[in-house]
């Protein structure tokens, strides 16, 4: 989703090139395979459940369509104008041969559900947090109190926070809070609400806005794959490995060469 996100109306043809290419390299790397996407995972996996209908799922045939388009495209116009050759796609054309192209706003459309949940899911917790966090964003600027402030970027997650956290994700998923079912789900989302919390502690005394790091959407969305044992992710991105570095799933997270000595 990440990658697709970059493909926008105004793009310059020498950065589509780029982001075709690097379409291309992680369509090599994963063979063309596109995973169900991990919230999909944990309810059937896990909970036993389907997903909740005010959970829309995000598509992958559809992800792995847009993808071919790009990179069969020579250029942003032929997407644009439907004009992109291609042999067959999933969601349309009848597994036939002829032309494809989208919208960009049409990626922005597929992420905005994850987006909306994460960006509420910050929100709910810094309320929990400090319930007045607007109010006194409005009047000063800030969204805490000096001595409020300071406790927070001190503070560590309690193991009442986690519980909570593990609470909080199975009411979402209209999944019963059982205790022991609570436990098993907070300990799979041990790297999911480590990232959280260190965001939501940004949040609150940085007033870190949301808008401008889009890019945690997908860094938290896609650490939901790790409550998975058989999920690892390969990754340069050092920030994301230093943000969740104190949880238990912190060595699931490689970079590329770490990753082939596994191998």
């Amino acid at each position: 989703m990440e990658l697709l996100s970059g493909v926008r109306d105004e793009v310059r043809p020498e950065i589509f090139i780029q982001q075709k290419r690097q379409i291309e390299l992680a369509c090599q790397l994963s063979k063309g395979r596109i995973h169900e996407e991990p919230r999909f995972l944990i309810c059937t996996e896990v909970l036993g459940r389907p997903l909740p209908p005010d959970v829309p799922r995000v598509p992958t045939e559809l992800l792995a369509d847009y993808m071919t388009v790009v990179r069969c495209a020579k250029s942003l116009e032929e997407i644009l104008s439907h004009r992109v050759r291609v042999h067959r796609l999933e969601t349309r054309g009848k597994g036939q041969a002829g032309f494809a192209g989208f919208n960009p706003s049409a990626l922005t459309n597929l992420v905005s559900g994850p987006k909306s949940a994460w960006q509420k899911e910050v929100e709910r917790n810094a309320s929990e947090i400090y319930p007045c966090w607007r109010e006194h964003f409005q009047k000063t600027g800030k969204r805490l109190p000096d001595d409020k402030r300071k406790e927070v970027a001190a503070g560590l997650v309690s193991d009442a926070e986690r519980v909570e956290y593990g609470k909080s994700f199975l009411r979402w998923m209209n999944a019963a809070a059982k205790p022991d079912l609570v436990t098993e789900i907070t300990k799979r989302l041990d790297a999911v609400l480590e990232f959280t919390v260190f965001v939501t502690r940004e949040f609150l005394t940085r007033n870190y806005n949301l808008e401008k790091h889009d890019s945690d959407v997908y860094d938290q969305f896609q650490l939901h794959y790790l409550a998975m044992e058989r999920f690892i992710i390969v990754s340069q991105d050092g920030p994301l490995r230093n943000r969740i570095s104190g949880c238990s799933q912190a060595k699931r997270i490689m970079s590329f060469d770490e990753f082939l000595k596994t191998l």
